[in-house]
């Protein structure tokens, strides 16, 4: 063989009738078997060939663009309000594609260093009240619509513990709806709901969050040592029946952030919880079905008065619906001398746009001190995310 200037490959001399009558059964032959593995794979494995045209096998569903995107406004978000560490993850509700994952935490000099670690386990306070809203929807016993009286907003649950609602010192809600309880983060109005509904038999709280796949899923490719859900039930030794109060908004139970937007995806996808994930066309399903569809869409209405009339209001946008929920939890306490400084771990978690959810996303955040605050801090980090997402035409 010869290169011409042409750059084209010429062969010199012509095949013989003998050799064409040879391969051509032999062209055949292998043609035929590459059409029926073909065949068999798509019949056997229809979800693997999901793929999208700008991306193959092999390669990750992070989107360059939104990935750094999402590093600087979570960065610019912490420095400003001197966070510890955080994390912002965006998903496909449909598919569970993983589109962002940043994680930042603070050196010892102060400087923001990127981190990997989205397998770490912390309670999400109030993000948990969604599940335990959903929870009770399921008994069929109570509605959005019922009515729970939260008082002044102050709970003595016994000679030890008390439970606030955080206006408690402007004299709490006094009567109010599920709903808006959802709405406002009432930790009265749900631990009360959920006290009223499974006193007793509180294992069956417990069994109907592991039948929706709460705290799902257990591994994900690409994550590093994710883990169980760790939570406190009726079946270990040192439980107390009051203690379904504190886990009902989300403490005794520890979950990744990817662990939590799972749930919440589900919410949007309504009620079909699938598998998040970094590869391309893989969409495996966990749940077809966490809840009835009725009280999943009573959920996703509340979900989304939480953003349009209650504390999630700075998480939402003027151009698209948004729908989630605000979470704000005391994590610990640090003592230097005579002082003490409690840590916080904010968050906000949801799906946009809420009428016709394509995206979901969660922001987790922890800092010393106050002010601390889910919705204003974590729910502004959500916004301006929603809002690069809407200028740079993800969203239309």
């Amino acid at each position: 063989m010869k290169q011409t200037n042409s750059n084209k490959m010429r062969v010199r001399g012509k095949m013989s009738k003998q050799n064409i009558r040879f391969i051509f059964p032999i062209v055949f032959l292998c043609i035929t078997l590459v059409l029926g593995i073909s065949v068999h794979y798509i019949l056997d494995y229809p979800e693997s060939y999901n793929i999208k045209a700008d991306k193959k096998v092999g390669e990750s569903t992070i989107v360059t663009e939104l990935q750094t995107a999402v590093d600087s406004i979570m960065l610019a978000e912490m420095e400003m309000l001197d966070m510890l560490q955080g994390q912002a993850i965006v998903m496909k509700v449909k598919t569970g594609e993983i589109l962002a994952m940043v994680g930042r935490e603070r050196d010892f000099e102060g400087v923001f260093l990127p981190c990997k670690n989205f397998a770490y386990q912390q309670e999400f306070g109030s993000l948990a009240k969604t599940a335990s809203l959903l929870v009770a929807l399921e008994t069929g016993k109570v509605t959005l619509d019922d009515v729970v009286d939260t008082k002044d907003g102050v709970w003595i649950i016994d000679d030890d513990r008390t439970l606030r609602d955080h206006n408690w010192r402007r004299g709490g809600y006094g009567l109010m709806t599920l709903e808006r309880a959802l709405e406002v983060s009432s930790n009265i109005g749900i631990t009360k709901t959920i006290w009223n509904l499974f006193k007793g038999h509180e294992q069956d709280y417990f069994n109907k969050l592991d039948s929706m796949n709460y705290g799902k899923p257990d591994s994900i490719v690409g994550i590093e040592n994710l883990s169980p859900t760790s939570y406190h039930t009726p079946k270990d030794s040192d439980w107390i029946n009051k203690d379904i109060i504190w886990s009902s908004i989300g403490y005794n139970r520890k979950m990744a952030a990817i662990q939590m937007l799972t749930f919440y995806n589900a919410i949007a996808n309504n009620g079909k919880m699938v598998k998040p994930t970094l590869q391309p066309g893989i969409t495996k399903v966990i749940n077809e079905q966490i809840a009835s569809r009725k009280n999943i869409e009573s959920i996703q209405q509340a979900l989304e008065h939480v953003v349009s009339q209650g504390l999630g209001k700075l998480a939402g946008s003027k151009r698209i619906k948004v729908a989630g929920k605000t979470g704000t939890t005391h994590v610990k306490e640090y003592y230097e001398g005579d002082n003490t400084v409690s840590e916080y771990h904010l968050a906000f978690c949801g799906y946009y746009p809420a009428d016709k959810p394509k995206y979901s996303m969660i922001v987790s955040l922890n800092k010393l001190g106050l002010p601390a605050s889910g919705g204003a801090m974590a729910g502004e980090a959500f916004h301006n995310i929603v809002e690069w997402m809407i200028d740079n035409e993800m969203i239309k």
